[in-house]
């Protein structure tokens, strides 16, 4: 086995382990054969790179993860801090969409501990970004539909604070869980977040 293979091997297994799956749960995840997980991960075979990307997609992560072995790589102390910072002032302007992301982004870019293309702020910040499409979408499409199924245009009101107060709620729970996340210094939240940063 070459160096590169046990790396990746390496870092497959503490993917794998790191979300508690067998490799069974992990072929099936990724509808490979489990003999496919089981000499990738000894080792023994290099993978094509579509077998690569449906991998990393299953471990909820980035295929350049998996081959650089950041999984191993201890995150100092510091960067968690920033990343805390950056999480918490989501909360700021929780309630308004698109504005909930500026000081998220000055504080990412102002620190001077996390790189401008840190993966973790990067998917901190995405969320928020698609969490702000999804509510204005969302209230558009709640006033059409409650304006075309009942006629009448007052009610669409009500029904657009509940389905906004459903969607504050959501966020805020998802920042406290990414909150919880980091402070187990726990890199890898908001897997199924694409990274749009």
């Amino acid at each position: 086995m070459d160096n590169e293979s046990s790396s990746l091997a390496n870092s497959i297994i503490d993917s794998r382990k790191k979300l508690g799956l067998s490799q069974e749960a992990l072929a099936e995840k990724a509808k490979v054969s489990l003999s496919t997980v089981q000499r990738i991960e000894k080792g023994t075979v290099k993978p094509r790179s579509f077998t690569l990307k449906i991998l990393a997609a299953s471990l909820g992560i980035e295929v350049s993860d998996l081959l650089t072995h950041v999984v191993d790589k201890k995150v100092p102390s510091a960067v968690f801090s920033a990343l805390k910072k950056i999480n918490r002032y989501t909360l700021i302007f929780v309630f308004i969409p698109f504005v909930n992301l500026i000081i998220p982004i000055i504080a990412w870019k102002k620190n001077k501990q996390l790189p401008s293309n840190d993966r973790t702020a990067g998917k901190i910040i995405s969320f928020q970004l698609l969490w702000s499409l999804g509510i204005i979408i969302g209230v558009f499409l709640t006033i059409f539909v409650t304006n075309l199924i009942t006629g009448q245009a007052g009610l669409g009101f009500y029904v657009v604070n509940i389905f906004y107060l459903i969607g504050v709620v959501f966020n805020v729970f998802i920042v406290v869980k990414t909150a919880s996340l980091l402070n187990k210094k726990d890199s890898n939240v908001l897997s199924f977040v694409p990274n749009l940063f």
